[in-house]
């Protein structure tokens, strides 16, 4: 009961603001077309234009912006969207100040550009800056650990608050002396004595309202508040995610792709690197090579200098998130040569869950039916940190009530002892 009670505390205010966020993170894809519509959005002049190709989109955005990196590109563009192009700059002293360019991909128009999560540049901003809030507070490196820590937190408060829900172990009676045989109560099932904790008082007063909601609310969505919790260890603590997923077998990708760097081949004439219309080719040959089926949905790629291999994205059927993408090519960026491959299908169940609770996140799966339940967890648990607030205040005053009449019954102590 401590534990719970402390972390709870220590959790609320935590909790809430990512429960209040997340409810609107739910719909971002949406609440972004809203809030910043004349970036966001392209029509096609006529009806039936086609796009341009992203790789020339980005050749002439570089072109445009001397010294800009583009090394993440979207292969696939939804129809009625611009291309967002994420990019640095190779030199800080000639920072434009922004990071993020949309380009309208029928005409190839520039339409207009944003430093991501600053909300000093308005409503273009809001959706950015509400995520920044919601898994760092606003406070970068720090904010995100705090965020990781807390969420750690959360994840073995789970088990905890599962566990005060079950119902006492009943005491085992002593052994009766024989007498006559006569009808006796039978003490109530296990399930009989749970069942209360599921179920909310609502015509009950202000504190047992409040105590039902907390408890039996924590209870109807525990699987989800877990999914949540672990989720967010894994955004936000990688290390300790994957040192504990590793024990189940899951892959670090990120360590993978690091490895690469130290297993580079060294050749006595660097090839120049791979352009990226020739990376993109190369990358959908090797994925058909793979045996991956490559199927309808989201294609990206991304160069890793560091590591001097282009990873491209893909989907197949096996892939979770409902706009794909999760199949993933890495190739060396000089001879094309393979470097890793780690297609959706071929993925072990440790790998899979880790795709599944980011998916479910996300709120990246079962298209609005899903959002609808995301944004109704995140209601739940700023409920859930709210009422376990409440509780706790509640029983704090009962506690400093029952002080102040103790102190009254027995009355004051008079008798003080002075030395001689």
């Amino acid at each position: 009961m401590l534990v719970h009670r402390w972390a709870g505390l220590s959790l609320a205010l935590f909790l809430a603001i990512a429960g209040l966020t997340g409810m609107a993170l739910a719909w971002e894809d949406e609440l972004e077309a809203w809030s910043a519509p004349g970036l966001l959005l392209a029509a096609p002049p006529v009806p039936g234009a086609r796009a341009h190709d992203p790789v020339e989109l980005r050749a002439l955005a570089l072109t445009r912006h001397p010294g800009m990196v583009a090394d993440f590109l979207p292969l696939t563009i939804e129809p009625g969207h611009s291309l967002r192009l994420r990019v640095s700059w190779r030199d800080p002293a000639h920072a434009q100040g922004w990071d993020e360019l949309f380009i309208d991909p029928y005409t190839t128009r520039e339409l207009g550009h944003r430093h991501w999560g600053d909300i000093t540049e308005g409503q273009v901003n809001l959706l950015p800056f509400l995520y920044l809030l919601h898994y760092t507070l606003l406070l970068g490196p720090t904010g995100r650990l705090v965020m990781g820590l807390a969420a750690l937190v959360w994840t073995l408060d789970c088990f905890v608050g599962f566990y005060l829900t079950l119902p006492v172990r009943l005491k085992k009676p002593p052994v009766p002396i024989p007498r006559p045989v006569r009808r006796t109560n039978t003490p109530p099932g296990w399930w009989k004595r749970w069942k209360p904790s599921w179920q909310v008082r609502w015509r009950a007063s202000g504190h047992k309202l409040t105590f039902d909601l907390h408890r039996a609310g924590g209870l109807w969505i525990w699987l989800a508040l877990l999914v949540f919790a672990w989720s967010s260890v894994s955004f936000n603590l990688r290390p300790v995610y994957t040192t504990v997923m590793g024990v189940m077998g899951a892959s670090d990708r990120r360590a993978d792709l690091a490895s690469l760097a130290a297993s580079r081949p060294v050749l006595p004439r660097p090839m120049p690197a791979l352009s990226f219309a020739q990376a993109a080719a190369r990358g959908a040959q090797l994925a058909r090579n793979e045996d991956a089926l490559p199927h309808a949905g989201a294609r990206w790629l991304w160069h890793v200098p560091a590591s001097g291999v282009y990873v491209y994205g893909f989907t197949t059927r096996a892939d979770i998130p409902d706009e794909g993408g999760g199949s993933q090519i890495a190739f060396d960026d000089r001879t094309g040569v393979l470097r890793l491959a780690r297609p959706a299908a071929r993925a072990n169940l440790a790998d899979r869950l880790t795709d599944w609770i980011v998916a479910l996140h996300m709120a990246r799966v079962w298209g609005s039916v899903w959002q609808v339940l995301v944004t109704i967890i995140g209601a739940c648990v700023t409920m859930l940190s709210v009422t376990g607030v409440l509780i706790w205040w509640k029983k704090r005053q009962a506690r400093e009530t029952a002080r102040i009449k103790t102190r009254l019954r027995t009355g004051p102590n008079t008798e003080t002892i002075r030395p001689d």
